[in-house]
């Protein structure tokens, strides 16, 4: 497999305005990738943004929750419209729930497995179609 510098990428980030997003996409920027930031959070997608663009970075950004297959399809075009398409896709957002079985809601242990299961599998076969340049997929898990 002959994968390219990171520096020469454009790498799609979920999850990218907290915890290991929020590292991997500053640290991704300082490599000088070209970055898709992905969150809720339209604020902190601001920010961050804006904060790799003033340390010479190039960043976007698209607010989608990753259970939301349209909101990942519009992430996934900016890329594309924007960067001329995307190298990697990280799937890093996530979500836990802290408490006992049988005090969970049902509709929040729901929200979780649209999120965690459903949400990643979305994302991967949105991943391999609408990649233009044979992109890799990076899963991981935030708890």
């Amino acid at each position: 497999m002959n994968l390219k510098k990171i520096s020469e990428q454009t790498i799609v980030i979920t999850g990218a305005t907290s915890g290991i997003g929020l590292t991997t996409a500053r640290m991704a920027a300082e490599k000088g990738a070209k970055l898709v930031l992905v969150a809720r959070n339209e604020d902190a997608l601001r920010e961050l943004t804006d904060e790799i663009k003033a340390n010479g970075g190039q960043a976007i950004y698209a607010v989608a929750d990753v259970a939301d297959e349209n909101a990942l399809h519009q992430a996934a075009h900016k890329a594309i419209e924007h960067f001329g398409g995307f190298d990697t896709w990280v799937n890093n957002a996530g979500g836990s729930i802290y408490g006992r079985i049988t005090d969970v809601p049902t509709t929040d242990l729901r929200r979780l497995f649209e999120t965690n299961s459903l949400g990643r599998s979305q994302r991967f076969a949105h991943c391999r179609r609408t990649s233009t340049q044979n992109g890799r997929l990076n899963m991981t898990k935030q708890t």
